[in-house]
Formats: structure tokens, C-alpha cells, sequence
């Protein structure tokens, strides 16, 4: 059966459409017996439901499987810098992203965090801001067991191009049509189209 064993609790990589660029949590059931090309997996999704509010179960591929990345310490507004590689939490899943600008805020009476993280999603080609509990550092499990914190890699900006004048009041910029920007406190408040 390889790396994975029954009971393992995993993250099923998103590999349909509408789900490029996601992870979803999920336990392993059993190891199919298919006659298929390499190991696949029943795995039930813990997260996921269907319309009777069942927990659903599907058979995944060993390669759109990977096991929970570590945690990393409770993560601080510090630790994200533009570009950073990030997960965030919504929709039921944890979804890769890019850090374009973080807005520090602490609560007037409380002191608590409020801050906001804008981060860049090229699935969707959208930009929306998040509270920072709703993130992680991002994380690529490589080498059947490495797991590799990708901050600052090189990014491709082959689809998009940032203004000449960039600071952290500035828009991202595509190179044809338009950005969407997302706001919310946790449930939808604002859209914000900007065409060029």
C-alpha cells in the first residue's frame, strides 16, 4: 500500500474544474481492489457533504493524496511578506494563494488581532482579503516525505504584470480584462471590479 495505510488522515489535492489549487481534508477508508494503474484510495472527506449531510466518500488516486502538512507556530502577520505562499481556509478546504498585502489592525477596545491578509488565488484569477487566523504557510510535500516551505519562490508573471509604481496602496495589474477583489468579514460584504 505504500506510504498511506486505513485510518490515515490525509489531504485530497483538487484536481477537477473549480477546484485547481485546493486541498481537502480527508480520512482513508480502505485501499480499493481495482485493477488499476497504480493505488487508489476510498477516502471520506471531513468536511465535505453531501445534500443529506453525509460525509462523502470517493475513490482518489494515490497521486492526489498527501499527508496533513505540519503545523507551524501560531503564524503572525510579521511572517508574510508579498508573494509568500499561503493557504487559506474557505470553502471547506484550504486553497494555495499568494500574499499581495498585509493590513495589520488591532481592535479598538479589545486589542485583538484584526488584521487582513489580500492574497491573489490564479485559479480563480481574484484577489480577496482574509482575517490572518484564516491562513497558513503554504507547504509542498516532495520527495514521498520532505515537506518544503515555499516562501519567496520565484513566481511566474507570465499572466499578470504589477504597476511600475508599486507600493502597498497599489492594485495588481492584468495584462487584458479585469480583477475581481473580494472584502469580507467572514461573509460577503463588497465586490470590487476594476477593468483596464
Amino acid at each position: 500500500m505504500g506510504y498511506f495505510s486505513v485510518g490515515d488522515s490525509v489531504e485530497v489535492v483538487g484536481h477537477e474544474d473549480g477546484f485547481w489549487g485546493s486541498y481537502y481534508e480527508a480520512k482513508i477508508i480502505k485501499q480499493t481492489e481495482e485493477e488499476q494503474e497504480g493505488d487508489q484510495f476510498l477516502v471520506e472527506y471531513k468536511t465535505l457533504e453531501d445534500d443529506d449531510k453525509n460525509l462523502i466518500q470517493q475513490t482518489v488516486d494515490v497521486k492526489y493524496l498527501r499527508p496533513v502538512p505540519p503545523q507551524i507556530s501560531k503564524v503572525s502577520s510579521a511572517k508574510f511578506k508579498f508573494n509568500d505562499a499561503v493557504d487559506v481556509w474557505a470553502n471547506d478546504g484550504w486553497w494555495v494563494g499568494r500574499v499581495m498585502q498585509v493590513v495589520p489592525h488591532k481592535h479598538k477596545y479589545t486589542g485583538s488581532d484584526r488584521t487582513r491578509v489580500f492574497v491573489w488565488f490564479d485559479s480563480t484569477q481574484e484577489e480577496i482579503d482574509y482575517q490572518l487566523c484564516k491562513l497558513r504557510v503554504h507547504q509542498d510535500w516532495v520527495n514521498g516525505g520532505d515537506w518544503v516551505n515555499k516562501k519567496q519562490e520565484e513566481y511566474n508573471t507570465k499572466k499578470r504584470k504589477f504597476a511600475d509604481d508599486y507600493d502597498s496602496s497599489s492594485v495588481l495589474q492584468q495584462q487584458q480584462g479585469s480583477k475581481k477583489i473580494f472584502h469580507t468579514d467572514g461573509v460577503c460584504t463588497s465586490w470590487t471590479v476594476e477593468t483596464y
